[in-house]
């Protein structure tokens, strides 16, 4: 690098503005961080069980009760003083899931990743925000794809991580899993943050609101600027939460808006061999960028029914809009491309819950609908050259869930569930003289079934079968492709005795129809079968009143079991691909899939360990060790990446004379250099050491 990235640069006044207010603040009451606690009940010593009186209350948005798997929780409090560079990153340091950010701007979707779905931009991990599924179930670059920019953490009250697709109440994409995301309805006071690093980024956010009996409200304005540490890496982000709700009757409506609205630039892939030589600063194409924008509006009525019953209707809508430039490899280099994306999307979705006296039973209904414009052009600084895709698509769908939750004699709960979907793709293809639309409508069943065992201790043994599915990848352009598929199936326990907290588990999920994309190409394998097996530890252990230590990790074996019948052994490019009627070709890499080969992209193992100490009453400091194991890239057959391991440290400072805090993290401590992500010979590489500090102020709930 010509300049020393580990100086202030242009963030230095707001550092040593920041610095400056630690001095003189007054220390505060001690405030431990949060310990992160599953969606799970402790195992009890008294397992008699007793009938209680019935109490029904209608509050802040009641969330469905997670089957008895592993599951995270995290609290606000951890997400606020999490560091993180955008909202993938905040999810990967504040839940433990895999990420492998693109690098490419916040619009265009990183890739999140639950026991080892290659999840391409996000396709196999289900975002919801107060209901609203984030994935877009139609898109020409993947579907699914999620752009999970649109994450506030300032909004957040709540955030959940299901592994696998054992909630019935979840279908299209939860595959991996599903991260739940609930929003604050309101807010007690105002608060905010104003924060910085040594690369010359600049974040803040404020909220406001108001609570009552009644009612209430809360508006959370947050924004982004980043600079990022290599050329043409810049960009702009910000959000808009309004949220509200009010008693209505024996009920209470809520509801509330989202926006959110971003553009960058994209300093493009490095090649290995440009890596290799360390030259990582240098952009591809100053002209690569983009924008992105989305809106949401939701509401929610609840209200009870009788004794034990509540009926909870939601319906929203969403507009999205992006367009992205970015260099695509040809044979070792890049050719630009643009991709437009609009579309408008509506949803509803009604759950009956009732309390039977013999155990609680959920039933409910979904539907939604889309419709979108994809286009695809070959450009050259922006200007575009050639039509390569125009897709007009359509989709509808209906679904159907049931849940019923009871006791087998005084130690065993079971959870049995079961959801239909009926799924509508129609496609109509601009470039062609045609106007007839190409539609197919498969219908999935899937089938859950979750048992818990209660030892009578701080003991539970959890077990859990489940049917999960997903959009084939190049539906919108061939409707006929039958969903992805997958039989789920996991054993574990859980340990909880108030100091220690672990929970082990061991999974097996087989794969049918499965296609894998290239992140970089797009090239698209054929369809196949695999298996995901291994085992997941999640564990704390609060070793002293002020000392506790933290360890996650997932030791995974992906294997092809059977070859697609098409171009078995190979990464092809279909007729989709913004290749088609031009010269311009990928650099192709035979991809054995064959039975017995390791499912490309994904890592052998991955976690991470870390410590949080409690120094003063007004001073708490963080270390934080990330660990990813080895695995063949994708379109890189012959290679064996190694692992990495980024160290994190920090500390958090309570501020009296603000009511706030003080963040300050060191992150890479060691200026470690790894890829976030490589494929077909390219590379998103991994960013060096970085100093951020935010101060928060006036964290009233």
């Amino acid at each position: 690098m010509q300049d020393d990235r580990w100086t202030c640069r242009r963030g230095a006044a707001l550092l040593c503005a920041i610095a400056g207010l630690t001095v003189t603040a007054a220390p505060a009451v001690a405030q431990r961080g949060a310990a992160r606690r599953p969606d799970t009940t402790r195992a009890a010593a008294d397992t008699t069980p007793r009938k209680l009186q019935t109490i029904t209350v209608v509050g802040t948005r009641a969330r469905d009760v997670a089957p008895p798997v592993s599951t995270i929780d995290v609290p606000a409090e951890q997400l606020l003083r999490t560091p993180s560079t955008n909202a993938y990153d905040l999810v990967r340091r504040a839940t433990g899931i895999e990420v492998h950010e693109q690098g490419q701007g916040p619009g265009f979707a990183s890739d999140a990743v639950i026991r080892g779905f290659t999840s391409d931009h996000s396709s196999d991990v289900l975002l919801t925000i107060d209901g609203v599924p984030i994935n877009l179930p139609l898109h020409g670059h993947v579907e699914g794809y999620a752009d999970w920019s649109i994450l506030s953490p300032a909004s957040v009250s709540a955030m959940r991580v299901i592994t696998g697709p054992a909630s019935p109440v979840y279908g299209d994409f939860a595959l991996g899993g599903v991260v739940e995301v609930t929003t604050a309805p309101d807010a007690n006071g105002r608060a905010g943050a104003f924060g910085g690093s040594t690369y010359g980024d600049v974040t803040g956010w404020a909220r406001a609101g108001r609570r009552a009996t009644s009612g209430g409200g809360v508006l959370t304005l947050d924004g982004r600027r980043e600079e990022g540490w290599r050329d043409n890496a810049g960009y702009r982000l910000g959000n808009a939460v309004a949220r509200g709700w009010r008693r209505a009757g024996t009920g209470r409506v809520e509801g509330g808006v989202l926006l959110y609205g971003s553009s960058w630039d994209s300093p493009g892939f490095v090649s290995v061999d440009r890596y290799n030589l360390r030259d990582l600063d240098r952009a591809n194409d100053p002209t690569d960028g983009g924008n992105a924008e989305r809106l949401i509006v939701h509401g929610r009525y609840a209200r009870p029914v009788s004794t034990g019953g509540t009926l909870d209707f939601t319906a929203w809508g969403q507009g999205v809009r992006s367009r992205v430039f970015l260099g695509v490899p040809d044979d070792g280099e890049l050719a630009q491309t643009e991709e437009r994306d609009r579309r408008l999307a509506a949803g509803a979705q009604a759950e009956l819950r009732w309390d039977t006296g013999a155990g609680e039973f959920s039933a409910g209904v979904e539907g939604r609908a889309d419709g979108i414009r994809y286009e695809l052009y070959h450009t050259a600084a922006r200007v575009r050259q050639d039509a390569e895709q125009d897709d007009d698509g359509r989709f509808l769908s209906g679904g159907a869930f049931a849940r019923w939750r009871g006791l087998l004699g005084h130690r065993v709960a079971y959870d049995l569930g079961a959801r239909a979907d009926l799924l509508h793709y129609a496609s109509l293809d601009r470039l062609t003289a045609g106007t007839d639309r190409v539609s197919a409508t498969p219908l999935v069943f899937a089938p859950k079934l979750g048992l818990r065992f209660l030892t009578g201790g701080p003991v539970a043994l959890l077990a859990s079968v489940s049917r999960g599915f997903r959009g084939a990848v190049g539906v919108i352009h061939d409707p006929g492709r039958p969903p992805v598929v997958a039989w789920a199936k996991e054993v574990g326990a859980l340990f909880d005795d108030g100091r220690l907290r672990a929970q082990l588990a061991l999974f097996h999920t087989a794969v049918a129809r499965e296609r894998i994309q290239d992140p970089v190409t797009r090239e698209i394998s054929d369809e196949g079968k695999s298996v995901r097996r291994g085992a997941s530890l999640d564990a704390t252990y609060a070793l002293t009143d002020g000392l506790r230590l933290t360890a996650e990790g997932t030791l995974n074996d992906a294997r092809i079991t059977e070859a697609g019948a098409g171009r078995a052994g190979s990464l092809a490019v279909p007729e989709t691909s913004l290749f088609v009627n031009h010269d311009l070709r990928p650099s192709f890499h035979e991809e054995p899939l064959v039975p017995g080969a390791r499912v490309p992209g994904v890592t052998r193992f991955f976690g991470r360990a870390g410590a949080e100490l409690t120094l003063t009453p007004a001073a708490i400091a963080r270390a934080m060790l990330r660990f990813t194991g080895p695995y063949t890239p994708i379109g890189e057959p012959s290679v064996r990446t190694r692992a990495y391991a980024v160290m994190d440290v920090g500390a958090t400072i309570r501020l009296g004379a603000v009511s706030g805090a003080l963040d300050l993290d060191l992150l890479n401590l060691l200026d470690a250099r790894y890829p976030e992500l490589r494929a077909s010979g390219f590379v998103n590489p991994g960013s060096p050491r970085a100093l951020r500090a935010v101060i928060r102020f006036g964290q009233a709930g």
